[in-house]
């Protein structure tokens, strides 16, 4: 379910499957602006600053959660992997999730994922087994291995 994207954010293309997420057809697709499906009108002096300091840091892959606004008005909540094309192009990688539409987006990076998940395990190792704060540290931990190899795996198949 990929969405491909120009460098200007404008709509270059969707496979089925992401068209049917956004409620949309592919000429709908094509002919709407940037950030058309945001959940909240964005924020152009935010965004701007995002990408500036996403592209200071090498345009790393970006992955999280966020709620999109259909056309019809439906919100439905999508987690999400946006890689760059040698093209300069963007490929977007959505999938539905079960999840609250109101929660907030979560952005995060493999580096950060990886260093999350190294975190936890060493948390891990001073807490009692079996306690609460120990089998919630766990499900960290098997979130952001499940996250990080999310990230991982989408890399692989674009690469080849």
């Amino acid at each position: 379910m990929s969405i491909l994207l120009n460098s200007d954010g404008t709509y270059a293309d969707a496979s089925p499957d992401a068209l049917d997420i956004l409620g949309v057809t592919r000429e709908q697709l094509l002919a709407m602006p940037p950030g058309a499906f945001a959940a909240k009108p964005p924020d152009p002096e935010a965004d701007a600053a995002f990408r500036a300091t996403w592209e200071k840091s090498g345009a790393p892959d970006i992955a999280g959660e966020a709620t999109i606004r259909r056309p019809d008005g439906d919100e439905r909540r999508v987690k999400f992997l946006i890689r760059r094309r040698d093209d300069g192009r963007f490929v977007a990688a959505i999938e539905p999730v079960e999840g609250r539409v109101e929660a907030p987006p979560k952005v995060f990076t493999a580096g950060e994922v990886l260093a999350a998940w190294r975190a936890a395990e060493r948390r891990l190792e001073t807490v009692v087994e079996q306690s609460p704060e120990w089998t919630s540290i766990r499900a960290d931990i098997e979130s952001f291995r499940q996250q990080y190899q999310t990230l991982f795996q989408t890399s692989r198949s674009r690469a080849g």
